[in-house]
């Protein structure tokens, strides 16, 4: 049996964190929603928020999916996980920047970016790519 080499084992486990993160955010959205009153705009609000967690439960489902699928997992796979990373980077990048200009910024989009650059550069490495590349049963 051949064993997972570690920058495998760091991307999968990467992955796992932006599930996390993402499911953190989406409940935090849902709280939000669920503790307005509907009144003369609270409903529009509340939808808003509701429409808004919905990008990150999508993708906090994919990045966990793709996470369990990298012991039997082929080349699609390391391609899902490079696409989850691109998505958090692209994301988290603009929503850094919105608070930043905003001037709410806490460090914590800028940390999603660096997750999800460090999952991208660890799933496009050579022998990441020779572990999904390998011959299955």
């Amino acid at each position: 049996m051949v064993q997972m080499p570690g920058t495998v084992k760091s991307a999968r486990a990467l992955l796992l964190v932006v599930g996390a993160g993402n499911i953190v955010a989406s409940l935090w959205l849902m709280m939000a929603a669920a503790t307005l009153r509907t009144g003369a705009m609270g409903q529009l609000v509340i939808g808003l928020l509701l429409l808004a967690a919905l990008p990150f439960g999508t993708l906090a489902a994919a990045a966990i999916v793709i996470a369990a699928k990298f012991t039997t997992g082929g080349h699609r796979v390391r391609i899902g996980a490079v696409a989850v990373g691109s998505l958090t980077v692209v994301g988290s990048s603009i929503i850094a920047g919105t608070a930043i200009s905003a001037k709410l910024h806490n460090g914590a989009w800028g940390m999603a970016v660096a997750v999800g650059a460090l999952v991208i550069v660890l799933s496009t490495r050579q022998d990441t790519r020779d572990w999904f590349d390998r011959l299955r049963r």
